[in-house]
């Protein structure tokens, strides 16, 4: 008797184990599975930057004449290539990952059938030596007592229905194996797709490496033009900036007058108020604190509630804002830094460049109001939005959809850039100011 119950409830215990292993290799296989997600999403996102940026590439091709620009696309699409080809080996880390969890749930669900099978083969062969109604009924008539006799029929009934789970068990860990077998097999499709793919990025970023040493090379050959052009076009840069620190500086200047206004109008008003001493008193003071606030920050304009939600909404979309052209590359980064391809020459960058196809529109970050739309030296447009504290100014538009005072909402298109077809280049100058203190845009759009 004692043998029968242990070779019923030891493969018990032995499934409950192997339950609890699986449930461990699926639980890795669904991390697994979330990180190729991530990744997979990631790659699909590079994949159409690269397309966007030879689309851009075949825009300047146009022109024979190799210029600044086209070395410039070509240098951010080595970046995202690059980027792609790290992605792709994330994948590969990740598909070398679950084919070993797969192999290891393969080897799991064998050995979980051999012992299945070998303990069914036990059962029928106890089932056969004591299959005749005699044995069964010596076996409950040799009992001590009645109990004792009662609990041998029903062990005998409840081993029946085992040895019928035991088929079903075994049919269910076969077709688990088929699929896990099924499942590897598409695993190393992927992997041998993966690694396919991976080298074949290596090769274009070869050629797109060669693409920029020849770029450079035919550069070099017109580096004194490069240079005139880049003095001119750093003259007008520089007038149109002062025209626009103008504009933000007086903006900045109205905003905190008018700051200041509503706070002595308001401390007035509450002296004039028939009301506790020292309440008013309390009143009086927090109106004063709100003054000169004002008075000594250069980064705070807003005042009216309206405006401060405004400042706040702006501020917690740091880094979530979106592009000021629906597609475009960074062409031209935030701040002084060297030019990456002349020597000697110092970019000072009070926003950022961003490189879109030709017809493009500018479209506002954010809503806001139109500060100012103006005429750059070149004769090129600049519109100026008002974000509460922030502002956002567009540069470089060919026409303006919009005029001063007028409301905008988030994305609206407020004009079109201009394109330079003697280079077939489309930028945008972005920038974003709070109160007089510039901001690197870089940080605040999405990416």
């Amino acid at each position: 008797m004692t043998d029968q119950f242990k070779s019923t409830f030891y493969p018990l215990s032995r499934q409950i184990a192997f339950g609890i292993i699986y449930v461990i290799i699926l639980s890795l296989s669904c991390y697994s599975q979330i990180d190729k997600t991530k990744l997979q999403e990631n790659k699909k996102k590079i994949e159409e930057e690269i397309q966007f940026t030879n689309h851009l590439l075949n825009e300047t091709k146009k022109n024979k004449q190799t210029s600044l620009n086209q070395l410039i696309i070509i240098k951010n699409q080595i970046g995202k290539r690059e980027d792609l080809i790290t992605n792709i080996s994330q994948e590969l880390n990740v598909i070398v990952d679950e084919i070993s969890v797969t192999e290891k749930s393969v080897d799991q669900l064998n050995q979980e059938l051999t012992s299945l099978k070998a303990e069914y083969t036990k059962m029928i062969i106890a089932a056969n030596r004591n299959q005749s109604a005699n044995n069964l009924l010596m076996f409950i008539f040799a009992s001590e007592d009645f109990n004792q006799a009662y609990q041998r029929l029903k062990y005998y009934q409840q081993y029946s229905v085992y040895r019928k789970k035991q088929i079903k068990l075994i049919q269910l860990t076969q077709d688990k194996l088929t699929h896990k077998k099924q499942v590897l097999e598409i695993q190393k499709v992927t992997q041998n797709q993966l690694l396919s793919s991976n080298e074949n990025e290596k090769k274009k970023l070869t050629k797109e490496h060669e693409a920029k040493n020849q770029a450079v090379k035919n550069l070099q050959k017109t580096e004194k033009a490069l240079l005139k052009t880049l003095r001119k076009q750093e003259a007008e840069a520089k007038k149109l900036q002062k025209d626009i620190e103008r504009i933000i500086a007086e903006e900045v200047r109205k905003a905190r007058e008018a700051a200041i206004l509503r706070a002595e109008t308001a401390r007035k008003k509450i002296a004039k108020t028939d009301i506790n001493p020292d309440i008013k008193v309390k009143e009086i003071a927090k109106t004063k604190v709100e003054e000169e606030k004002f008075k000594k920050s250069a980064d705070i304009m807003s005042a009216t509630p309206e405006e401060l939600e405004l400042s706040s909404s702006f501020t917690n979309n740091k880094g979530r804002l979106p592009w000021p052209s629906e597609k475009g590359i960074i062409s031209g980064t935030f701040g002084q830094h060297s030019h990456p391809e002349l020597p000697g020459i110092v970019i000072n960058n009070d926003g950022i460049d961003i490189t879109c196809n030709r017809g493009a529109n500018a479209r506002a970050v954010f809503n806001g109001e139109v500060t100012a739309v103006i005429s750059g030296p070149n004769g090129k447009q600049v519109v100026i939005l008002r974000h509460g504290n922030y502002l956002t100014v567009y540069s470089n538009l060919e026409s303006v959809f919009v005029k001063r005072g007028e409301k905008i909402t988030t994305k609206q298109r407020i004009g079109s850039v201009y394109t330079d077809n003697d280079e077939n280049k489309t930028i945008l100058q972005f920038q974003i100011w709070k109160g007089n203190a510039k901001m690197n845009p870089a940080d605040w759009i999405a990416r």
